[in-house]
């Protein structure tokens, strides 16, 4: 579990977000290490619990304290790699049809190329307009 600050109004349990870094107004807050310095960029979280503690902030107004994990990513994956229980090296699909409604799917925030994740599901099919044989998983890094 790891400790962040979130903007108050999306500080609830189960609330999940992707880290995109620090912005430039954050230069000399003496928060930033408690708040951005604890998660890793390109990352999604889910909170897990938030604290009463609440602080100012010049991006956000008020941030609450609040426990977050790494989330689980839902992605596609080739029918062929998708093996309940699998630990596998992840690896985008690349794909250039961003405006396809699987896209987010196949190329999900939150994952990197090389990472190594479980499989933790596997259900269903995922359209594909290239005609791959795709479904969709739910992946935990490991």
């Amino acid at each position: 579990m790891k400790v962040t600050l979130l903007d108050a109004r999306f500080a609830k349990p189960g609330y999940t977000f992707v880290h995109y870094g620090s912005a430039e107004e954050c230069r000399g807050c003496r928060l930033l290490k408690a708040c951005a310095g604890n998660l890793e960029r390109g990352r999604r979280y889910v909170v897990r619990h938030v604290r009463a503690a609440r602080h100012q902030c010049r991006v956000f107004g008020t941030v609450a304290v609040a426990e977050v994990e790494e989330a689980e990513v839902p992605a596609a994956l080739p029918k062929s790699r998708a093996l309940r229980g699998a630990v596998i090296s992840y690896s985008p699909l690349v794909c250039g049809e961003v405006l396809c409604a699987s896209y987010p799917l196949c190329s999900p925030e939150g994952l990197k190329e090389g990472d190594r994740v479980l499989l933790a599901e596997v259900d269903g099919t995922v359209e594909c307009r290239r005609g791959l044989e795709l479904v969709r998983a739910v992946l935990r890094r490991v």
